[in-house]
């Protein structure tokens, strides 16, 4: 999703409404719910050692906090 994309949604709500990140812990279907940390702008490495991309490239990063 590109950082306009996201604004187009977000512009639909209410702009006081807290935001909420929401993800799968396990993988059992079961969704966490948690305020985010922080925006930032940064690269696509992560921990996992999965990311095969252009180190170069910036991403939108929205960490949660958990």
């Amino acid at each position: 999703m590109t950082v306009e994309k996201l604004i187009e949604k977000l512009s639909k709500f209410d702009p006081k409404m807290t935001i909420l990140g929401e993800f799968d812990m396990d993988g059992d279907q079961f969704m966490v719910k948690v305020d985010i940390d922080k925006v930032y702008k940064g690269n696509g490495v992560d921990d996992t050692g999965d990311f095969d991309g252009d180190i170069k490239e910036k991403f939108c990063i929205i960490k949660l906090d958990i």
